[in-house]
């Protein structure tokens, strides 16, 4: 049971009680604060309850902010969660991480060797120090990785061990990652969020700082290249938007500066990985890879994998390209394992291994399982061959037929499970319910192996739970996260940026062909729901401000239009634009607001904003940090925010307001922060297409069939459209329909009229890269031509005129042509640059980007 302090008036770490017989890493058994603890605990004596209550909220806003989250599977789906940071960090003294440093460097090292030898001579195997059933039983071992060459005589670049400090102090190493071990960017937003909030703090503790970590990092990706070793190319493959690596693997990319890449964005020809782009194939030099081993060459591997490249191994074996960690480095980290490291670092490196392994046993030998299944009560049991994804089972927690079917298919398939003695974890202080409480601690530590040897990272991902088998599970399941510091005597090395060498030469350029299609397909489809949620609460508003007004409904002519309006882009319910006043259905009063937050509309509102965010979340690397906390701004605001029945109406006004002010904030940053490059038109693109096919749909529902007066109409949709102080900037107070008309359909000085949009497209799409051979217009660019040249030989007082059907029929015809067209030209830039099916293949419904 875990103890928890008093109530007290400030977090006073004097008051702090340990949990009795657990290593508590803030006081002595003796109960005395340890040294390297002494500045922590001064300013928490410092800030009082309510100055700490006030960082943690401060440390709560930064994350929130800067839209640190993970993604976790659950009953309802893949689910977006924010990442938790603790308000007080972990302080380890410089002289006990010297121990475990030099532990964990020696400890990458052996896993190196037992990689060579398990990909190659095999000795081990055949001096019997590993069972061969670890290795062939094991179904994550593939021919292809045998033999597989090393870059830069390594196959290990990057490792993470996972530690546990038990009773008397001394560290236990729970498992091992080898592959792609997750967590670095993570651990350095944590450092990030608690050095704005505590920089006093981290000075006085002469904490040793992680930049130097990540600026070798970064030199040692570069010095990989087999060719361009000057300026190479280096990417990072990700798995993609629906990964749990989501967030790290862009905040990396942005950190460290390398490309983002996914699976569809490369290509192998000739045994040279490139990069898709817009210009053409360019190659790669290094490749940080974050997917799994299997699924790294569909065709080598795994046939169903779609996060991999084709060819990737031919690229590898020809040594034209540099993968870090070496595809197969999976093997090293298989718990079946861990029991033989230490033999294997004696047979190997001729060492004795200084960082013990928890006490293992792998139930493929009879020895060990029978020893297993008699002491269950004691051992937690996990697959023998994954490391992640499968949470161990503690089979004390178990009802008697659970621990009956466990025994069973131990007994059944023992080489399949492995089993780890229960480890008493150390404690830590965290601050909850407004005191000192101890939890459970676990750490990930990070290896970088280069030509010099071993650098470790000075710090670690701390984990704390008040459930101590909950630290058993993996770090982005939900555990609150500590800022680990290693404290020094001394004061230490300042250096906080990553800069270039000083004798680098960088070729000046201005490009923007290097953007690969499927980044291209996102900002495009980013800016198309961008504006399509701007032109949504647009309407929203004009539509509730004259709801909301003195007026009684049905002397209001340009309610049942606004009404029309909104059902044609998809806000509500086709069948209430026609029989919403007539008191069959709920009042508009009621009916507007509740729609706002309205999430079963799939052209809505909510479903805009929630595609406009995860269209953002997939070019997190390619957009402004300050663009990309707007968007995660509007999305919390979203989801938070409720609407009901009878809601005040000032107040649904108001919010619609701040939503308003939230998109154009996007577009101005968006504008102003982004280079016009490639990037910048597709953008802009989505945006143009999708302001002009609003338009027109709101053209189409208002004026087409007028009503007798029209100056209402005319005014709402001035409002709607945003041209309102225009008008009558030129015509003061009279509101007509033909001076309306030209305002927002042939002006182009206009930036809301149809005939801007139209020439912002051409303008955009004549400056895309075509082919060498293309002679004459594409596809694109006629439809837009087209449509821009019936904008422009149009006349507004004709589209004004009333025919005998009391209608318009020139503006009919002409918005019919555009709402037609519209669609078709976005297909037809979707099939030139995005997927690349030419002319002959177009798109007959929404961009892949829209239907996933």
């Amino acid at each position: 049971m875990v103890l928890t302090s008093p109530v007290a008036s400030s977090p006073s770490l004097g008051d702090y009680v340990a949990t009795p017989e657990r290593f508590d890493e803030c006081k002595t058994p003796a109960g005395k604060l340890r040294p390297h603890w002494q500045p922590v605990a001064d300013y928490l004596q410092s800030l009082g309850n309510q100055g700490m209550n006030e960082r943690v909220a401060t440390i709560d806003e930064l994350v929130h902010e800067n839209g640190t989250t993970f993604n976790v599977d659950s009953e309802e789906g893949r689910l977006v969660r924010p990442w938790r940071l603790s308000s007080i960090p972990l302080v380890i003294d410089s002289a006990s991480w010297s121990k475990l440093e030099a532990g964990l460097a020696q400890r990458t090292m052996v896993l190196e060797a037992v990689l060579n030898d398990l990909l190659g001579d095999q000795r081990l195997v055949k001096e019997k120090i590993v069972p061969p059933d670890v290795l062939w039983a094991n179904p994550y071992f593939q021919r292809a990785y045998h033999q597989m060459p090393s870059c830069g005589g390594k196959r290990l670049h990057i490792t993470a061990t996972d530690i546990a400090r038990a009773t008397d102090g001394t560290w236990w190493v729970t498992s091992d990652r080898t592959r792609a071990p997750s967590g670095l960017g993570y651990l350095l937003e944590n450092r990030i969020v608690t050095t704005r909030v505590f920089p006093q703090v981290v000075r006085q503790c002469n904490t040793r700082r992680l930049a130097s970590f990540f600026d070798s990092l970064r030199n040692h990706l570069r010095s990989l290249a087999p060719r361009m070793r000057d300026n190479p190319r280096v990417a990072l493959l990700t798995p993609g938007h629906d990964s749990y690596r989501e967030f790290e693997d862009a905040y990396l990319a942005r950190y460290l500066g390398l490309t983002l890449v996914e699976g569809t964005d490369l290509a192998a020809r000739g045994g040279q990985l490139n990069l898709k782009t817009l210009g053409g194939l360019l190659p790669i030099e290094v490749l940080w890879r974050h997917v799994s081993d299997r699924k790294s060459d569909p065709l080598e591997l795994d046939p169903d994998s779609t996060e991999g490249v084709t060819g990737l191994l031919r690229s590898v074996r020809e040594q034209n390209v540099a993968v870090v960690n070496s595809v197969g480095s999976v093997m090293a980290q298989t718990p079946a394992l861990l029991p033989f490291l230490p033999a294997a670092s004696q047979l190997l490196l001729g060492q004795s291994l200084s960082l013990p392994n928890v006490a293992t046993y792998w139930c493929g030998g009879k020895k060990e399982c029978d020893y297993v299944l008699n002491n269950l009560e004691s051992l937690v049991i996990r697959p023998a061959f994954v490391v992640s994804g499968v949470p161990p089972v503690a089979p004390s927690t178990l009802s008697a037929s659970a621990r009956d079917e466990l025994v069973a298919a131990i007994k059944a398939k023992p080489r399949e499970f492995v089993a780890q003695q229960k480890l008493a974890h150390s404690t830590t202080p965290v601050w909850t319910n407004n005191q000192l409480e101890p939890w459970y601690l676990a750490l990930r530590c990070f290896q970088l192996q280069t030509a010099n040897g071993v650098e470790v990272l000075p710090g670690a991902l701390a984990r704390v739970s008040p459930r101590e088998q909950e630290l058993d599970r993996s770090h982005a399941s939900g555990h609150l996260t500590m800022d680990c510091w290693v404290s020094s005597t001394q004061p230490i090395d300042t250096e906080t940026t990553l800069l270039p060498p000083p004798d680098a030469e960088i070729a000046l350029k201005r490009s923007g062909d290097e953007l690969p299609s499927r980044v291209a397909e996102h900002l495009f489809w980013l800016g198309r729901y961008a504006e399509r949620a701007e032109a949504i609460t647009r309407l929203l508003r004009t539509t509730i401000v004259r709801v909301a007004g003195e007026n009684e409904l049905r002397d209001m002519p340009e309610i049942p239009r606004l009404l029309a309006a909104l059902a044609a882009i998809g806000q509500i319910e086709p069948g209430y634009a026609v029989t919403g006043l007539d008191g069959n259905l709920p009042r508009v009063e009621d009916m507007l607001p509740s729609s706002i937050m309205d999430r079963n509309q799939p052209r809505g509102l909510q479903a805009t904003i929630g595609s406009m965010v995860m269209n953002a979340r997939s070019v997190r690397d390619r957009i402004s940090i300050d663009a990309y906390r707007i968007i995660q701004r509007i999305g919390s605001d979203s989801t938070e925010k409720t609407s009901h029945p009878g809601e005040n109406m000032g107040r649904v006004i108001e919010r619609l307001n701040l939503l308003i002010t939230d998109l154009l904030a996007f577009a101005g940053v968006a504008s102003e922060s982004t280079t016009r490059t490639h990037a910048w038109r597709f953008l802009q693109l989505g945006r143009r297409i999708e302001r002009a096919d609003q338009t027109a749909e709101l053209l189409n529902a208002m004026l087409v069939n007028p009503v007798d007066p029209e100056v209402s109409v005319c005014e709402g949709v001035l409002d709607a459209l945003d041209s309102m102080m225009t008008y009558r900037s030129r015509y003061l107070n009279l509101v007509r329909p033909a001076p309306t008309i030209d305002l927002l359909v042939t002006d182009e000085t206009n930036p809301r009229s149809l005939s801007f949009q139209l020439h912002e497209i051409a303008t955009l799409i004549s400056q895309l890269p075509t082919g060498a051979k293309v002679v004459g217009l594409g596809a694109d660019e006629k439809i837009a031509s087209r449509m821009l040249h019936a904008l422009r030989i149009a006349d507004p007082i004709q589209l004004s005129e009333i025919g005998a059907n009391k209608s318009r029929p020139h503006l009919e015809r002409l918005l019919e042509q555009l709402i037609r067209g519209l669609p078709s030209l976005s297909d037809a830039i979707a099939a030139r640059y995005l997927i690349h099916t030419g002319t002959t293949q177009i798109l007959t419904g929404v961009s892949v980007a829209e239907a996933d």
